[in-house]
């Protein structure tokens, strides 16, 4: 069974995936990023809201020890900065909401494409 971490912010994500690098090294690692939730507990983010349920679903494809990460990036102004450190990170280069990317690695999906049950499914099944 997927193991399924969620945090929020970038102090959380950054300390989360220290931990999932030396501890679990051998097993894949896919992150989504979404934008914070609201008082009515869905995101601010409009795709992010659409993407969540197809993603969610498509994680049974995944395999069986990996690890994902759900990571809520904060509240809309924080993450319309520029200077975000979840735009500046080279290891993460956000540009858009919602992305899904397998860690250290060039797979990624974003914005509209995390809504494709058939990409987002292609994701958790490709082993490399």
């Amino acid at each position: 069974m997927v193991v399924t971490h969620n945090v929020k912010g970038y102090e959380e994500f950054m300390k989360k995936m220290e931990e999932l690098e030396t501890g679990d090294s051998n097993n894949p690692v896919h992150v989504l990023f979404s934008g914070g939730k609201e008082e009515n507990g869905e995101s601010w983010c409009p795709y992010c809201v659409k993407a969540e349920p197809v993603i969610h679903d498509a994680l049974k494809k995944a395999a069986e020890k990996s690890h994902f990460v759900h990571v809520d990036v904060g509240e809309r102004s924080y993450w319309k900065d520029l200077n975000c450190p979840f735009r500046k990170d080279p290891n993460t280069h956000l540009i858009f909401l919602p992305t899904l990317l397998r860690w250290k690695s060039p797979q990624r999906l974003d914005g509209e494409r995390c809504s494709n049950k058939d990409l987002v499914e292609m994701m958790f099944e490709d082993e490399d």
